[in-house]
């Protein structure tokens, strides 16, 4: 049930031993959302665990407070009475970390994805907010936590990552106060951006290429996708991790509107990125295939399906959406 936030945080005083779990696939975001609310409890004195039931690309590693967060198998036995979802619209996004929720349910959520569908007992998410990490920022406001240079830095990622580093449209007044205030308590965003953004090995540039090759254009120019097969992924020994930026080039191309990359990892599942650059909500098309997410950014993931045949259907379906603006 969505609940203001203040009550959210008041039925988190209440918990002793608290799970944070984020979404599959993870985002600076969600990573940030995690280590930070686990960072928050913990200095709350209460016994805090994070967990995300996927591998956490490399690059982020180098980031202070990631290393608190665990998989499933670690925290099969652990006995906690509160938990919580961070970044995830619905129950699907956390993947194998649902095993360990009490009644298939969290106790609380927090998100600010237009498409989420409130799953939790207690549920905060506004798409007004530019990343679950200005959501969990406040909260460690609003329960007087002082910032240590770790706990900025953590927080940070989110914010600065789920805005492009500031240049996204949800980058608003919020953003840039908090961020002014964590670089304050400390946070090094050079830090932060040479992590996520230069990183790129010689084996991804190779991939990049080939993707390259795949691109389309149309729509006059307004729609582009291209794609990355499992062969090439292997051929280059490569994974689904080492194309995550690929759908931002995408974007980057002039007068292009939409923007989708088609990510075939493993074989037989078909993951898809939606981008927009001004006007366009994918969201839409991602919800027509079972994802969801924001309307400049969404994504989906179809298991046993051909590639050719999701490109097919998708690319009809955002030229669909395309032709209503």
């Amino acid at each position: 049930m969505l609940r203001p936030l203040s009550e959210v945080v008041e039925r988190m005083k209440s918990a002793k031993k608290v799970l944070v779990i984020g979404h599959i696939k993870p985002d600076g975001d969600d990573i940030s959302s995690v280590a930070t609310l686990v960072s928050i409890m913990r200095k709350l004195g209460k016994d805090a665990e994070g967990c995300i039931a996927d591998n956490i690309p490399w690059f982020y590693k180098e980031i202070p407070g990631v290393s608190l967060i665990k998989n499933v198998e670690d925290l099969r036995d652990y006995e906690y009475d509160t938990s919580i979802t961070v970044d995830a619209s619905e129950i699907s996004r956390i993947g194998d970390s649902v095993e360990l929720l009490k009644n298939g349910k969290p106790d609380m959520t927090l998100d600010h994805h237009k498409t989420n569908v409130g799953f939790g007992e207690y549920d905060f998410y506004d798409s007004n907010y530019a990343a679950t990490a200005v959501i969990v920022y406040e909260v460690g406001k609003m329960l007087g936590i002082e910032y240590t240079p770790e706990l900025a830095e953590i927080n940070l990622l989110g914010i600065a990552t789920d805005t492009g580093f500031f240049k996204y449209s949800n980058t608003d007044q919020k953003v840039f106060k908090y961020a002014a205030e964590l670089v304050g308590a400390g946070a090094n965003i050079q830090h932060i951006a040479s992590a996520v953004l230069e990183h790129k090995t010689l084996n991804e540039i190779k991939l990049q290429s080939e993707m390259i090759n795949t691109l389309k254009v149309e729509e006059d120019g307004k729609l582009a996708w291209a794609y990355v097969s499992s062969d090439m992924f292997k051929r280059n020994n490569c994974t689904d991790e080492d194309a995550g930026g690929f759908v931002s080039e995408i974007r980057a191309l002039y007068g292009v509107e939409i923007a989708i990359l088609f990510i075939e990892w493993p074989e037989n599942q078909v993951n898809v990125s939606f981008r927009s650059k001004n006007y366009v909500d994918v969201s839409e098309i991602a919800l027509a295939f079972g994802g969801g997410g924001h309307e400049r950014a969404s994504g989906c993931s179809c298991k046993g399906v051909k590639l050719e045949d999701m490109i097919e259907k998708v690319v009809s379906k955002a030229k669909e959406v395309l032709k209503k603006y």
